[in-house]
């Protein structure tokens, strides 16, 4: 008899340990302090990903191509990032991870701003630039500088700097200009007397398609879709289901983001998340398509190829695309 009721008791306890297994499932997602995020965000705070069996743990990357390799090598599953990266590293082979979608469309936070002396991109001809490489200001920064005439690679000088360092470096005066998006492209307005030379909205690629450069792209690990894509599908509902929270609850959204995810002042957030246009669920499949976002990529993917020379081909970056694991409407 005891033996019976242990084996019981051990049968119930390994049943409980594999549900609790089902219902708690480890979801790494990484990105930066730009508003793109706020959909995980919110699906975090509002217990969305929770109530579906998702416990998603938030870490903080700044830079795209980070990320990137965050979900490349494994250590992250699910992210926002900069089109640009994704397209770079798609040119150099990876095939790690699926485009799944493009979330939002927000041209204008994005630019360059000058120290006070300089108030033209023509008064830039010998001085130093900085901004991270490879992301969507390296795109805004070379085409805002070849539309007033000047080569980004002969006419200034151009410096790497992390993400997170930008307004730093631009305070202390060790570039004349810099250029980097939300929030800290705010930062750098706020230096007494910069100029701000150009925005994004000033490049062609916002005349010919209304988009950042680099809009925010969707990922997600190819190895954890391929695993279980049934999983996946779930994730992604629960992730639109925040945005959709979003889009219907803006200055309730802000408040709960605000200082927790965005140490920025909170009258200018509610400033720039008036430019944000959301994109849901229902929306993706008509977004990613060629009737939206992919003419914008072969256009940039030419001049990353082509102006540039910074990849060695054009990605045919259809294959990455898996529309089969965003759920059903």
């Amino acid at each position: 008899m005891r033996i019976y009721i242990f084996m019981m008791l051990s049968l119930l306890l390994c049943c409980c340990g594999s549900e609790a297994t089902k219902t708690s499932q480890k979801i790494v997602v990484v990105g930066s302090q730009w508003y793109g995020h706020i959909p995980v965000w919110i699906g975090i705070e509002k217990g969305f990903f929770k109530e579906s069996g998702f416990e998603v743990e938030w870490r903080p990357i700044g830079k795209s191509m980070d990320r990137l390799n965050a979900i490349s090598s494994g250590r992250a599953h699910f992210a926002s990032l900069g089109e640009i990266a994704m397209l770079s590293s798609m040119a150099f082979g990876n095939k790690n991870f699926y485009w799944v979608g493009n979330q939002d469309i927000a041209p204008g936070l994005e630019g360059m701003v000058a120290a006070p002396e300089i108030n033209s991109l023509q008064d830039l001809k010998g001085k130093k630039i900085g901004f991270p490489f490879g992301t969507t200001v390296d795109i805004t920064c070379r085409m805002l500088l070849k539309q007033q005439g000047l080569d980004p690679q002969k006419d200034v000088q151009l410096v790497n700097l992390e993400v997170g360092d930008v307004p730093a470096v631009f305070r202390a005066k060790n570039v004349d200009a810099a250029a980097i998006w939300e929030p800290g492209f705010s930062q750098l307005t706020a230096v007494e007397g910069a100029t701000v030379l150009g925005k994004d909205t000033d490049t062609e690629v916002y005349q010919k398609f209304g988009t950042m450069t680099g809009p925010d792209v969707l990922i997600i690990s190819k190895k954890w879709v391929d695993s279980h894509p049934q999983r996946a599908q779930k994730f992604l509902k629960c992730y639109f289901k925040a945005l959709e929270w979003v889009k219907n609850n803006g200055e309730e959204a802000i408040k709960i983001i605000h200082n927790k995810y965005i140490q920025q002042d909170i009258g200018l957030i509610q400033k720039n998340m008036k430019i944000f246009k959301w994109h849901g669920l229902e929306e993706q499949r008509q977004i990613m398509s060629e009737k939206g976002i992919f003419r914008q990529a072969d256009y940039i993917l030419k001049i990353l190829h082509e102006e540039m020379k910074v990849i060695p081909h054009k990605p045919a970056f259809r294959e990455w695309v898996n529309l089969q694991v965003l759920p059903q409407e």
